[in-house]
């Protein structure tokens, strides 16, 4: 009896041995290489608006880090935007905490929020408007990313919530869908 306890017992530290060794064993973190590089607008290929607001990027370039992922666009602008085609770089937080843009002139911050959401495969990257004063109104617009090779699918759905919580339908009446951009990986 006491062989086969004290069996028992060495089994057992040698199980809590191997699982404090694998615990301090570091795994890999997703760094989604598939995505990152610049791509280039097919608009050929694209079903969505090219003109719609907010502006469709001509470039997307993308960058990860274990806990960041950042965006760099250059906008398809139309000849009365008065808004520079490269905006600051949009950096999410791979654990979805929604960070706040600031201003890259003053250092304060907007009233947009950045959010980044893993779903099946795709990068979901929503930009959200604060609510109003006094009210829970906002807007959204939300890109979710996949990659096929060399190939960036970019579907844009547009938001538009009430103080109630219920989704409005869009005076655009084709921003109640979604749009489809498609973008090539840039050679070099």
């Amino acid at each position: 009896m006491r062989l086969r306890t004290a069996a028992m017992v060495l089994a057992g530290d040698l199980l809590l041995l191997e699982l404090g060794a694998s615990a301090q064993t570091e795994r890999p973190v997703r760094l989604f290489p598939q995505f990152v590089g610049t791509w280039t607008l097919d608009e050929n290929a694209s079903t969505g608006r090219l003109m719609m607001a907010p502006r469709v990027p001509v470039t997307i370039t993308i960058s990860t880090t274990p806990t960041e992922l950042t965006v760099a666009r250059r906008l398809r602008l139309h000849p009365q935007d008065r808004v520079s085609d490269t905006p600051p770089p949009e950096v999410y937080r791979l654990d979805g905490t929604e960070t706040w843009i600031k201003d890259s002139r003053t250092g304060v911050t907007l009233d947009r929020s950045l959010r980044f959401t893993l779903v099946a495969d795709m990068l979901a990257l929503t930009i959200r408007d604060a609510p109003r004063r006094g009210g829970r109104s906002f807007t959204q617009v939300t890109d979710a990313l996949t990659v096929d090779g060399d190939v960036l699918t970019l579907h844009r759905q547009l938001t538009s919530m009430t103080d109630a919580g219920a989704i409005l339908v869009m005076q655009e009446p084709t921003n109640n869908f979604r749009h489809t951009f498609i973008y090539r990986r840039a050679k070099g």
